[in-house]
């Protein structure tokens, strides 16, 4: 293999069947389709080490950042890639270190964050940064603005390191990369480097089973629990975090009717019982009996079943740096109730492939969702829409964007 076609990309999670639709992922499967050679750097989601092939892609996994660096350094040393991409910075220690060793080699640097308002340095509040003030003065980007920021306050000097670390490879990456245009605008605010929008991209791999789907001791317990449900349900995936808007979702189930909308199925990424906040806010609102939380499920087999038993997919998020939600229901051949918010509205179009509401409007989320689920004619045409977006976003026109740009890279 050419050494000018070698990629290096370094996130701090996934290539595994959960996040098989991020554009860390699929961008490599496409490159590693295209002849590239290609390696990833993750932490791994067991705790242990290890190295395996997935979809033609070499995936070092690794079980803390120590292990990670062990990893890392001679395959910068020695297999010299001539492209170094690193994703989501945000929890990326090894991603972060790898960015300034990749310029000490003089090896291409690229950066990728999904939304450069998940940065808790830029905003207050992470959560819902679209309706908050943003502090661009907070980002440290080079050491003049360091020492210059611990001499103004010496008593907040690991928080100003920290926000200088942070940035660090994206203030000095030879180009960035966003798959949301509502991105460009805070990178030309922050000053920060040549950055470029690429559309992302999907393949037809999200579904597929491969061995890190194994089975989970909760698997037949959430399989009991939606045993005999039938399609008049609406269906929440996401992390717990409020600007994922499950809030905004449970507030919305007093707008329905359960003739309409037997049950909300609540799926977390992130954590396998109810927080406390989700399930005081259940019980204020008396709707225990309409809600029904699985928390993370184990494997993509359980997830398209919960999939089947759904008639309608909400994201009510404050924000997303993408969102790839309503692609995942595209797939499973779901409508899509949404907010009205960047970046969605990016590929999302009202009444064409998705329902578009204002954000944190219970009411109007309410009335949308029972619109769904009531008008088969709509669901129809909104499944259809989705699938024509899926389309566009599999077509050869955006792969090759994708290669070009990454050819660039090489010159």
């Amino acid at each position: 293999m050419s050494k000018k076609r070698k990629m290096l990309v370094i996130a701090p999670y996934g290539f595994n069947d959960r996040m098989t639709n991020f554009i860390e992922f699929v961008s490599a499967r496409l490159l590693a389709r295209s002849g590239w050679d290609v390696a990833a750097i993750v932490q791994s989601d067991t705790g242990i080490s290890a190295k395996e092939i997935v979809s033609g892609i070499t995936v070092y996994r690794y079980a803390h950042s120590l292990g990670g660096l062990r990893m890392l350094l001679p395959f910068l040393l020695f297999s010299r890639p001539s492209i170094f991409h690193a994703h989501n910075l945000r929890n990326n220690r090894v991603g972060i270190i790898g960015a300034m060793l990749a310029r000490l080699l003089r090896i291409r640097l690229i950066c990728t964050e999904y939304g450069l308002l998940h940065d808790h340095y830029l905003t207050d509040f992470r959560d819902n940064p679209l309706n908050n003030s943003l502090h661009p003065e907070r980002v440290i980007r080079n050491l003049r603005e360091l020492i210059g920021g611990i001499g103004r306050d010496p008593s907040h000097w690991l928080y100003i390191l920290s926000s200088y670390f942070f940035h660090w490879p994206l203030a000095h990456a030879h180009h960035l990369v966003f798959v949301s245009k509502h991105n460009l605008p805070i990178a030309r605010e922050l000053k920060l480097p040549s950055a470029s929008y690429l559309p992302h991209i999907s393949d037809e791999y999200r579904w597929l089973e491969t061995k890190t789907d194994t089975p989970d001791a909760r698997e037949e317990d959430i399989k009991k629990r939606i045993s005999g449900l039938y399609g008049t349900n609406v269906l929440f995936i996401g992390q717990m975090k409020l600007r994922k808007g499950w809030d905004v979702l449970l507030r919305s189930i007093p707008h329905t009717s359960p003739a309409d909308i037997a049950k909300f199925v609540i799926v977390s990424a992130s954590t396998t019982s109810e927080q406390k906040e989700f399930s005081d806010l259940v019980d204020l609102l008396n709707i225990r009996d309409r809600v029904l939380f699985l928390g993370k499920v184990p494997g993509n087999t359980l997830l398209q079943k919960i999939y089947g038993i759904c008639a309608v997919v909400a994201v009510p998020s404050r924000y997303e740096g993408f969102g790839l939600v309503p692609l995942e229901a595209f797939e499973m051949r779901k409508p899509v109730v949404a907010s009205n918010v960047a970046a969605l509205t990016e590929y999302l179009v009202n009444g064409e492939n998705s329902l578009l509401v204002p954000p944190e409007n219970p009411q109007a989320l309410g009335e949308a969702l029972s619109r769904a689920v009531r008008d088969a004619v709509l669901r129809e045409r909104l499944i259809k829409g989705g699938k024509e977006t899926l389309t566009r976003l599999r077509s050869k026109e955006y792969a090759d964007r994708w290669l070009a740009f990454y050819e660039s890279q090489l010159r």
